[in-house]
Formats: C-alpha cells, structure tokens, sequence
C-alpha cells in the first residue's frame, strides 16, 4: 500500500527550498527524496507540477529561476536572456538559466546553470518576484549573440518605449543613451546591437507592434508614423493607433488578446476603427497569426498592397541581419565562464 506523504508547511508550497530548509521545517530525509518533489538543482527540492507546452518564455524561464532562488550568493544576479525574460521585455528566445557574478567570484556552476563573470559593476534590480536580475542595458548586451536580430529589435523597442499619459516619460533607455553605451563597452556582437538599434522605433507599445514594423524595414520601407493621433476635420480626436500612414490615410492595427478576451475593449476598439473609417481613413488589421514564420510571406505582400508601397534594397550592412532565422539554434553548452569587457 502507497503510504499518503504528509501535507507539507505553507512555505515550502509556493517556491523552491533546500533539503536543509525543508528538514528545519519537518521534513525527514526521506520525506525530500520522495517522488513529489524535483531535483532542479544538488540540494534544492521543489513541488512536482505540470507544466503547460503552451507556456511563453518567458513563464518558464521565472519558474526555473525560482527553483534556483535558494542557491544564489550575495552579489549573484540573474543575467543574459533570463534577466531580460524575468524583466518582462517580451522576446522569444531559449528559456537557459544564467547567472552573473562579480569576476573576483567563482562563477555559478551546475547541471541547468551557465554562469558567467564580469568586471563591469553593476547593482541588481528586482525582475519577477523580486528575484536580482542585472540591468536592462547589461542584459540586454550580454544577450548579443544569443538573440536572433529580430528578438534584439523587440528587446530594443521595449528598452526605449514612452510611457505616461501622452507619452511624458521614457521607459527604461533612450536611443542616445543605447548607442553610447554600446559605443563605451566592448561586447561580443555590438555591431548586430548597433544594427538593432537602427531598426527599433520608439512608439512600438507590444512585441506585436514591432514585429509589424520590423517587416515593413526588412523591405526598406519603415516609414509609417508609430503610436500616430487621428483627429477628424472638425479636430476632435478620434484616437491613437499603431502605424499611420498621413498622406494616403492608412491605418495598420494590430488585434492583440485583449481585443478577444475584454469585451470592453473590444467594443471600445470597433468604435475607433468605425470613427477612423467615417473620417476617409482606410483601416487594415493584423493578428498574431499573420506573423508566424509560415505567413510571413503573405503578410508583407499584404503590407504592400494596402499601403500601396514598394520593396526597396536594405542597406548593405543590414542586409544579412535580415536573412537571419527568427530565432537562432540554442547554443552548445559552454562549461567555461564568459567574461565581460569594458573598452572604457
């Protein structure tokens, strides 16, 4: 007969915990080894729960950050990819644990751990559930290799967004600030970072904004006003919408899941659309669908035909970051610790 395990203490529930937290807290040493639990890290044990294979990203990069939270240092802080997940910048990339820790530390090791050292001071900053991260720029320049060219101009975007009513503070970066640090600091893959930053656009509010203007600059005509104010010719404001093109009065929306989930919303959006459309605007919606690697094609031939715009040649320096895959092949484990450089 399988003997029913004893209900565990509250504060072993919600989160990771050592075998040693766990046996303070009551657990035997048999308890720990029992098949409820996973060994995510040597000595860390955490509930056995399913997880969804619908899970974004960035979900499974905070659960697997948690299950190592009882093993970081003092000074220790998640970095890389992981870092820029658990801050809610919204890319797509391989949910790998990093870690980064002052060069004079011996770097973070383990079975599902990269971890890395730098001589770049740096103070950490709480990312989802107050778990140390690195900061946004430091992340964000640590993942230069790591990110296809695509996902650096989403991570991008979101870094230098405007927030506030009517746009009356910057987010987390400027585009002058961007390109001076990754001027002062020498990273592997700076040059793609510049590149990305010639693409990103400041007004891109989701990921799924800058996925429609990042398509439109793969074929040399990101021109569309972002986050554009639409007035009728009385002047009274009709609304704010993703990309907006004056002079032929076009308007490219996209559709996100609120629109399907919020009622109000929804509603709320017909009735902009309808009050563009009554003004002589011409109006195109988009979906997350149509931005799929399989719809690609279509999409930008949709893109052209209703903003009525051709093709161009890219710049010879951009041209092969475009031919990039959407998302670069994860990596081959590196049992060696990078090292960050500093140029200055």
């Amino acid at each position: 007969m399988t003997r029913t395990p004893l209900p565990l203490a509250s504060k072993l529930q919600d989160a990771a915990f050592t075998v040693a937290t766990g046996i303070q807290a009551g657990l035997t040493r048999q308890a720990v080894r029992h098949h409820r639990f996973t060994r995510p890290h040597h000595g860390v044990r955490t509930l056995q729960t399913a997880v969804p294979h619908n899970e974004l990203d960035r979900k499974e990069a905070e659960r697997l950050a948690r299950d190592y939270a009882p093993l970081l240092r003092p000074g220790e802080a998640f970095s890389h990819t992981t870092a820029l997940l658990l801050l809610r910048v919204p890319i797509h990339t391989h949910p790998e644990l990093h870690l980064t820790v002052p060069h004079h530390v011996p770097h973070a090791r383990g079975k599902n751990v990269q971890g890395h050292r730098t001589r770049l001071a740096f103070r950490t900053i709480p990312g989802r559930s107050g778990l140390p991260c690195v900061p946004h720029v430091l992340a964000l320049t640590q993942s230069a290799r790591m990110l296809s060219f695509r996902e650096l101009v989403v991570a991008i975007d979101h870094l230098i967004r405007i927030r506030g009513r009517r746009g009356s503070r910057w987010s987390l970066s400027t585009p002058d600030a961007l390109h001076k640090y990754f001027h002062d600091h020498a990273v592997p893959g700076v040059d793609r970072l510049r590149a990305a930053l010639e693409i990103a656009r400041i007004g891109a509010d989701s990921r799924m904004e800058t996925l429609m203007h990042f398509e439109l600059a793969r074929m040399g005509v990101d021109i569309l006003e972002m986050q554009g104010e639409i007035f009728t010719d009385s002047g009274q404001w009709i609304g704010r919408f993703d990309q907006v093109d004056r002079a032929a009065k076009r308007i490219s929306e996209y559709d996100g899941e609120q629109h399907r989930t919020d009622r109000k919303q929804y509603l709320h959006d017909d009735k902009r659309l309808d009050a563009a459309r009554d003004a002589g605007w011409k109006v195109r919606r988009f979906h997350k669908e149509d931005f799929q690697a399989d719809a690609l094609e279509a999409t930008r031939a949709e893109l052209c035909e209703f903003l009525e715009l051709t093709p161009k040649p890219l710049p010879r320096h951009l041209a092969p970051y475009f031919a990039e895959p959407l998302h670069l092949p994860r990596a081959p484990r590196d049992t060696r610790p990078s090292v960050c450089a500093d140029r200055s």
